[in-house]
């Protein structure tokens, strides 16, 4: 009969299940885990994937796939209109591709990449709320029956209220851990890494050093050019220092005008090289010239090492804030005597 669905009783009981599964799942890769499983019980095909829009570049990545290597995908961000999937994101519609060869939209780009041929495709738009998460891009499948298009369809919807639910908690646990004017972490994350840095460095016998930072004479641009103008100042001061670092290394917004970084795998001399970097380059860099304003800023360092100086996280946090409590005590833009 027209208009009925073609999907069996068992089809929506399964569908039923993986909407239990996927919908009860916040964090990220155990969500996708769950996505790759329940989809790859469900739908024959040689493989899918599941590409994501991300919002920072406006460009599809590949999130998931069966029986291809991602690592070998990392590099391929597609654009809105680029190839199916591209296509299928841009207009929200699906498309069944019986023929790659025939169609007009086919980027070989994937398989140019992978190894793999391609011969049809159905791919299915992932929408939330009108807008495009992404797609799911099931690959050479063994029919191209509306069962299966809708199988997908149906996957699709699921995933989509999956992805908004786990991004929506992502963003909420990063709101938890970041400092709201910089971006950098909190003390939050702060105390709550360095005990597992700290154990991590027992265990390996290696070092950790933690930098304590305070911006010299900061009152004096808060009193020439208002607060606003210091929260830039202190915004962009952390810009330069999380440019100055690598992972596994980070840095945090301490309190108004101090920072402190932390230098996982560094020891007393290491940490004192990366301080007088930092310290270069903030007085190298003139600050608020956006609004107009050119201030130039000093900074004050205390760097304490473990196990050098201290043997746990009280010792290590009291040692470099007395050595940065030192020092601006004495001179200001220079380093405390751990450092030297």
């Amino acid at each position: 009969m027209d208009g009925e669905s073609p999907l069996t009783r068992s089809d929506l009981l399964s569908c039923l299940e993986i909407s239990k599964a996927l919908t009860s799942e916040l964090e990220s890769k155990r969500l996708f885990r769950t996505i790759l499983q329940k989809v790859s019980e469900l739908l024959a095909a040689e493989l899918w994937s599941l590409l994501l829009l991300d919002e920072a570049t406006g460009k599809l990545r590949f999130e998931i796939s069966v029986d291809l290597d991602l690592e070998m995908l990392k590099d391929i961000h597609l654009s809105l209109g680029e190839g199916i999937a591209g296509q299928v994101a841009l207009s929200q519609t699906p498309m069944i591709v019986p023929d790659v060869r025939k169609s007009e939209f086919f980027s070989e780009i994937v398989d140019q990449q992978s190894g793999f041929t391609t011969h049809s495709i159905i791919c299915v738009p992932v929408i939330y709320g009108g807008r495009t998460l992404g797609v799911i891009e099931v690959v050479n499948p063994c029919d191209l029956s509306a069962r299966t298009v809708e199988l997908v369809k149906l996957i699709a919807d699921y995933t989509a209220i999956a992805v908004e639910n786990s991004q929506r908690y992502q963003h909420i646990e990063n709101l938890a851990i970041h400092d709201n004017l910089t971006g950098l972490y909190n003390t939050r994350y702060l105390y709550q890494s360095l005990t597992d840095l700290i154990e991590a460095c027992k265990a390996t016998n290696s070092s950790l050093s933690l930098i304590f930072m305070d911006l010299d004479r900061f009152k004096q641009v808060v009193d020439n050019y208002g607060h606003l103008n210091g929260s830039r100042a202190i915004q962009q001061v952390a810009a330069t220092i999380k440019e100055s670092l690598e992972e596994p290394a980070y840095a945090v917004a301490y309190a108004g005008d101090e920072f402190v970084v932390v230098l996982p795998g560094f020891d007393q001399v290491t940490a004192r090289i990366k301080a007088e970097e930092m310290q270069s380059q903030i007085k190298s860099t003139v600050y608020i010239l956006d609004q107009g304003i050119e201030v130039q800023l000093e900074i004050s360092f205390g760097i304490a090492t473990f196990p050098d100086q201290a043997n746990d996280l009280t010792s290590l946090l009291a040692i470099a804030d007395r050595e940065l409590f030192s020092v601006k005590e004495k001179s200001k833009d220079a380093l405390g005597r751990y450092g030297r």
